[in-house]
């Protein structure tokens, strides 16, 4: 069984190196470790260059998580994976995460299991256990795919930049009739970087990322559930109220924000925002 790990990067090259010594360091080791540089404009380049036994590929351009993930496993496919291994940067797994993730494929081939998901974990949810469960969609920190969905489904649509690709593949690869699970076992760890305000005593707490990102963290999510009337109506409803309380915790955001609630119900695809060119500077 070839599996292939593919990590997305974008200017975290202290990330990235904690990411890399965690995957080398695996008790099963991936057989091959792609890293695809969404033209990082630190010193990942330098860094990746000399480094022996990872295959690097960098872009002429930034085309997103969404791009780079598309692009990594088609990639890993051309290489002849069997199984891919796709994460974030600044996704750290436990030593032993792939080898409980070949475990639990070896348990479940006679299944029409065509994803295992990692569980993330941090300090407060870390602990181990030989559960597997049925996930209702997965993200790309973790995400153990079978080349025989991207056969049958396709790659993710780069066409979301950023953020709800994942769920949107996750969509699309259950519609196509296969399933996914969660492997309690197979851990990683992926920090969240949260910022609160409080409001009569009551908190208000909002990821603490660029703003320029809200734009899609808003658009995505009505583009990834327009199969769904019932659920598009929900995250259409929710974002409409979350947009103003997100706009308080992070007025810088405020134009990215409404932006973004506003293509999304128009169904404007594509990287509309650069995080090297943000529309509202």
């Amino acid at each position: 069984m070839k599996i292939i790990t593919v990590v997305v990067t974008y200017n975290r090259l202290n990330w990235l190196k904690k990411n890399i010594d965690a995957l080398l360091s695996q008790t099963r080791r991936p057989d091959e470790i792609i890293v695809v540089d969404n033209a990082s404009t630190d010193d990942t380049y330098e860094f990746l260059k000399n480094l022996d036994g990872i295959k690097f590929k960098r872009l002429n351009e930034n085309i997103g998580g969404a791009g780079g993930f598309a692009y990594g496993l088609e990639c890993a496919i051309d290489d002849g994976a069997d199984w891919v291994w796709m994460m974030d940067d600044d996704a750290l797994p436990y030593k032993n995460a792939l080898e409980e993730l070949e475990r639990a494929i070896l348990e479940n081939q006679k299944s029409n299991v065509g994803v295992f998901l990692s569980k993330l974990a941090n300090k407060d949810n870390s602990k181990s256990t030989n559960k597997i469960s049925r996930a209702p969609t997965g993200t790309f920190v973790g995400f153990t795919v079978k080349k025989e969905v991207v056969e049958k489904v396709g790659l993710p649509d780069a066409d979301f930049f950023i953020y709800a690709d994942d769920y949107d593949y996750s969509m699309r690869i259950q519609r196509a009739g296969f399933k996914i699970l969660r492997v309690y076992s197979s851990l990683i760890e992926h920090k969240d970087w949260i910022r609160q305000k409080r409001v009569f005593r009551f908190p208000f707490s909002k990821p603490n990322v660029p703003p320029w990102k809200t734009y899609y963290l808003f658009r995505n999510p009505i583009l990834a559930t327009k199969n769904s009337k019932i659920v598009n109506l929900g995250v259409k409803i929710y974002l409409s109220i979350d947009r103003y309380i997100w706009s308080y915790v992070s007025p810088e955001a405020k134009p990215y924000i409404f932006s973004g609630y506003k293509d999304g119900k128009n169904g404007v695809k594509g990287k509309k925002v650069d995080p090297k060119k943000p529309l509202f500077s």
